[in-house]
């Protein structure tokens, strides 16, 4: 039992880190996409440069075989596909054999030599969980100083202040309670909350002589109460946190906070309450009143001087016309349109035999109908219950052992698509040479003990192609074919998908 466990925490650990290094391939070319689209649109309304750089977030969560008929991955030449990028997301592929080979059954009391040696992918594993953990602990810390700082401030007591509130609602067509607190500590003004959103206004500031101050301070808040940013503050720190060791998801949540203080600054200029000229005069007021600002959380007016002095250049931009609500409007559209082009980077599958194959497996196991992988074979071993030919341990057989004359070619038993052929299979050393054929919706087909194969990883084979020669290499006592079905992940019994064994159920 504890060797079996061992197994499936290292094939697990194994699928995990190729998935995560997928991912993050697909990020780094979406990041540097992105980073080109956003020098281009430089003038273009932030709130599409904040979309863009979401996608990369994105791309590291969605899973890598995501594909489309037209997207960034059909245009590349087959670099990836949807079939072959599919064991890399896909629960641990089933292991073990047992009958005439006797390797690595499930009920098998022992570890393979691969998997022992196989232990760096669980060290990974526990290496990055316990970075989650140290990151994840220093953001929540940093938040909760900002939750802490709300709860010591007072409600904002001035009717004027509350006026300028309820306006700004008004303005923004916010229909959630907008709560003011303040407090006489040096703190850059912020919103924390998405739901019952409270804007925090330091002392210093609602004490100002600058009175424009004050209401440039409140509508760009406001403005963020509009664009729910704090939720995808939240969501951007999950997505930093799990992703801890990529500096592309640092750098990508970082330009999103920054093009967000430019969409609020945007969104407020175009109401026309406060003119371009009032507004960066209280950015620059807030900046020499020195008050002190968290990086877990964006600060409205708080940001250091360079990035301050982007977002002067951008205000003076903004012009005060009836485009405006349509420079509003359109970038939701365009990103979502590039999203879809860009997040797939898995090739869309194609070809006829295994949309075919795929349509047949949905179908109930009585209707699925596999051809003979080794004709003129007789079987040697059933699936199910046997005997281990060389500790004589009950073990269960997950396939069915089949035995031709010697140098008898493998033939493929329906349209597929070959997603392994190697003679060092991670999934154990007793099964010697192996093929793995995908046939399309959740049915693969699995030979071992091969002594040869004559197809390549990647390639599409029709029914009957030849895909190898009968062998006994790895665990073996002899000469024969290992062949295995493998149903959404679980091995059933081939005989219920070829037809030649369905009299031949002993």
């Amino acid at each position: 039992m504890m060797s079996d466990l061992l197994a499936v925490i290292s094939g697990g650990a194994a699928a995990l880190v190729r998935a995560a290094g997928w991912e993050v391939l697909f990020a780094a070319v979406l990041f540097a996409l992105v980073f080109g689209l956003t020098r281009l649109l430089r003038n273009a309304s932030p709130v599409l440069r904040h979309a863009l750089w979401g996608l990369v977030l994105l791309r590291l969560v969605a899973p890598v075989e995501l594909a489309t008929p037209v997207s960034l991955g059909s245009l590349t030449p087959g670099w990836f596909t949807s079939s072959s990028l599919d064991g890399l997301t896909s629960s641990i592929e089933p292991a073990g054999d047992a009958g005439e080979d006797g390797a690595g059954a499930s009920g098998q009391a022992m570890v393979t030599g691969d998997a022992a040696e196989n232990w760096w992918p669980a060290a990974l594993v526990a290496t990055w969980l316990l970075g989650v953990g140290i990151v994840g602990a220093s953001v929540h810390r940093r938040r909760r100083r900002y939750r802490d700082l709300v709860r010591r401030a007072s409600p904002v007591a001035d009717e004027r202040v509350r006026a300028m509130v309820r306006d700004w609602r008004r303005t923004f067509r916010i229909r959630r309670a907008v709560r003011a607190v303040t407090s006489g500590e040096q703190h850059s003004p912020f919103t924390l909350g998405a739901a019952r959103p409270v804007v925090f206004l330091p002392r210093a500031v609602l004490e100002h002589d600058d009175r424009s101050l004050l209401e440039s301070v409140i509508a760009h808040e406001l403005a963020h109460v509009r664009r729910w940013d704090d939720l995808f503050l939240g969501l951007q720190q999950i997505i930093s946190v799990l992703y801890f060791f990529n500096p592309i998801a640092w750098l990508s949540a970082g330009r999103m906070r920054e093009e967000s203080e430019r969409a609020c600054d945007e969104l407020v200029i175009s109401r026309g309450g406060i003119t371009p000229r009032s507004y960066g005069r209280s950015i620059v007021t807030v900046l020499r009143l020195g008050l002190e600002s968290e990086p877990v959380i964006a600060p409205a007016l708080g940001n250091p001087l360079r990035k301050q002095r982007a977002r002067l250049e951008t205000i003076m931009k903004v012009q005060l016309s009836s485009t405006s609500r349509l420079r509003s409007l359109y970038p939701l559209p365009v990103a979502f349109i590039l999203g879809l082009f860009l997040l797939p980077m898995a090739e869309a599958p194609t070809g006829v035999g295994v949309a075919d194959a795929a349509a047949a497996v949905v179908q109930q196991s009585d209707d699925v109908r596999l051809s003979n992988p080794l004709p003129g074979s007789t079987i040697t071993s059933r699936f199910g219950p046997a005997q281990d030919p060389f500790s004589d341990e009950e073990i269960h057989h997950d396939g069915i052992d089949i035995k031709a004359s010697p140098g008898s070619e493998i033939l493929a038993p329906a349209d597929g698509l070959v997603a392994l052929a190697t003679a060092e299979y991670s999934g154990g050393a007793g099964y010697g040479t192996v093929v793995l054929v995908d046939h399309g919706g959740g049915l693969k087909t699995f030979y071992a003990h091969l002594d040869s194969y004559s197809v390549q990883e990647g390639e599409r084979v029709s029914r009957g192609d030849a895909l190898g020669v009968q062998g006994s290499s790895g665990r073996s006592t002899g000469p024969h074919l290992h062949f295995e079905v493998w149903l959404d992940g679980e091995r059933r019994d081939p005989a219920l998908f070829v037809s030649d064994w369905r009299t031949e159920r002993f």
